[in-house]
């Protein structure tokens, strides 16, 4: 145990209890979907998946925490557990991806953050689904507002030219599992499978911990 989890241990930020961020009880609390999430007709995405809802206020405190101060890394764990919560209770198994890739970050919020909170996700992921990670398959072009702070118009004109793919070869042809945290507009998320497709992925399935 390190000196650091003697002084502040660890407390789970639903019921207080010590011993982890999210203890199992709270977790089990949490309003899984049974159902893939509906897509507009012009999407970029095969399907997208979204295990909870943003509108729930313990969810908002888990990826708040795990994204913002204080940076919660293990949060990484749980919130990637409600995703394959929402792939067992699908009634249709997904269409086998081939390999994860999460959404990538900008050098500068990388930086800031130290760690892509959607790369933790697909690591979380890739180890349970037996999936490849490719990280590097997307990148970040220039840095952008973060899509919190804005309207869906202005998110979707946030996103525009903002990725590109700098591994063509572990996409082409391939099923991916594109991972964020929240789908709300779907503004990045589409983006990047509109760039991932153009590059010669065959599918791309969204999915995130929530649908804001």
């Amino acid at each position: 145990m390190h000196t650091l989890d003697i002084l502040f241990p660890k407390q789970c930020l639903g019921c207080k209890r010590e011993g982890n961020y999210c203890c199992e009880d709270c977790l089990s609390l949490l309003s899984i979907a049974r159902t893939p999430s509906v897509l507009g007709a012009r999407s970029s995405l095969s399907a997208l998946f979204c295990a909870t809802s943003f509108q729930d206020p313990f969810v908002q405190q888990l990826i708040h925490s795990f994204k913002y101060p204080p940076f919660l890394r293990d949060l990484a764990r749980p919130l990637a557990f409600s995703i394959i919560a929402h792939f067992n209770l699908l009634n249709k198994p997904i269409y086998p991806p081939d390999t994860i890739c999460p959404i990538p970050l900008h050098k500068k919020r990388l930086k800031w953050r130290g760690y892509n909170h959607a790369e933790e996700l697909a690591r979380q992921l890739g180890h349970a689904l037996s999936l490849p990670v490719v990280s590097d398959a997307l990148c970040r072009t220039k840095y952008t507002a973060p899509q919190a702070n804005l309207g869906k118009e202005k998110r979707l004109a946030n996103m525009k030219g903002v990725f590109r793919v700098a591994n063509s070869q572990a996409i082409a042809a391939k099923n991916i599992l594109l991972v964020d945290d929240v789908y709300t507009t779907g503004a990045t998320m589409e983006e990047c499978a509109f760039v991932l497709k153009k590059s010669g992925a065959a599918h791309v399935f969204g999915v995130t911990v929530a649908r804001g």
